[in-house]
């Protein structure tokens, strides 16, 4: 009897699935409750040529060229127009400024401040020698000669010979002594790279960059091109040989 009902059920399935108009839904694990086929989407019921059914094309013109209205620009009367103050005048750094520009006159060394960031093309070890005996000091003849800057110490206005500074040679940088402070610190000018530089120089503490409150003992004197070696030294106590006074 089996399969006489099996029989009658699958005629029975065939003559209906080609009557029907409906879609059958299936509860079979992989379909679940699903309509096969899916139900057609319904129809818009706007217009074709409704504009809102284009929002993202609302704000643009047909040549695609977005139309933004500007806000009014109130015009300022000419009164209004000169109680605006100027600008202050732009401040140029002295490093770019011209190099046939004048360098400022020196007459004590606190003067020499002013030089720091300026350029000179001019040899530099001659042109410090120049530079301190404008100041009245006694520029040294031989910078081989000189004192231990920890048995004597340096003084404003002292020459400061240091060796091996930008080249591998003896007394290859020269500074001049500007100030000096409480700590023994001393604060000096010297031309290296074609511009006026400003650095400090602690001979008792030649290793030390900063102290235990963070100020300045040494500054590093590399500005040459060279590549140094691996554990060169450069900070400004440990490539100071001498101290010459010029008084």
């Amino acid at each position: 009897m089996r399969p006489l009902l099996a029989a009658a059920l699958l005629a029975a399935l065939a003559a209906g699935c080609a009557q029907r108009a409906q879609p059958y839904r299936f509860g079979s694990p992989m379909l679940g409750a699903a309509d096969v086929p899916p139900a057609p989407l319904r129809a818009d019921p706007r217009a074709p040529d409704d504009p809102s059914r284009r929002p993202a094309l609302a704000n643009r013109r047909a040549d695609g060229i977005r139309v933004v209205s500007a806000p009014a620009i109130r015009e300022a009367s000419a009164a209004a127009a000169e109680a605006i103050p100027a600008p202050p005048p732009a401040l140029r750094t002295p490093h770019t400024l011209a190099k046939d520009a004048p360098l400022p006159g020196a007459r004590e060394l606190p003067d020499l401040r002013a030089l720091v960031g300026r350029r000179d093309a001019r040899a530099p070890i001659p042109t410090t020698l120049a530079l301190l005996a404008s100041l009245g000091r006694r520029a040294p003849a031989d910078l081989s000669e000189g004192d231990d800057p920890t048995a004597s110490p340096p003084q404003p206005g002292d020459l400061l010979i240091f060796d091996h500074a930008v080249s591998d040679a003896e007394a290859d940088l020269v500074a001049i002594v500007i100030s000096r402070d409480d700590r023994g610190v001393l604060e000096m000018l010297y031309l290296g790279g074609g511009v006026y530089r400003r650095g400090f120089v602690s001979p008792d503490t030649p290793w030390t960059r900063r102290d235990k409150d963070g100020a300045v003992l040494n500054t590093f004197l590399r500005h040459g091109k060279r590549w140094p070696a691996k554990g060169s030294h450069y900070l400004a106590g440990e490539l100071l040989a001498r101290v010459i006074h010029t008084r």
